[in-house]
């Protein structure tokens, strides 16, 4: 395995979105307990995987509406997803996945240009 699991059992956080990731969004924001769209084609199937190799926390703008997180573990649920953990403040995870956020490499954006930005599902 990697250099990352020094320690026997240790497993690194994947922090991972919501919508636009796990929950496909195309309906729009209504609400932190509105969720009305299915999962994103292959969701379920990776974060079984991935599960093997880190700890899944799943942060999202509904982390701290009051009703977001029951409302996406209820969905999970609902949809046959493993349990998962929520946080309602960022998690010091080793890496992240979000449909709105670039890479940084070093080298700054032209801020005209993130105008341009369209998440992959739109």
């Amino acid at each position: 395995m990697t250099s990352i699991r020094k320690r026997k059992g240790f497993k690194p956080i994947l922090s991972l979105d919501f919508d636009g990731v796990i929950h496909w969004y195309r309906n729009g924001w209504k609400g932190p307990a509105v969720i009305d769209d299915e999962p994103v084609p292959g969701a379920k199937e990776f974060i079984e995987k991935a599960q093997d190799y880190f700890k899944i926390v799943i942060y999202s703008s509904r982390s701290n509406s009051e009703g977001g997180i029951e409302a996406m573990r209820t969905w999970m649920e609902k949809h046959g997803f493993p349990e998962v953990e929520f946080a309602k403040e960022k998690p010091k995870a080793f890496l992240s996945i979000d449909d709105r956020s670039l890479q940084f490499k070093g080298e700054w954006f032209d801020p005209e240009e993130l105008l341009n930005f369209k998440p992959w599902n739109k």
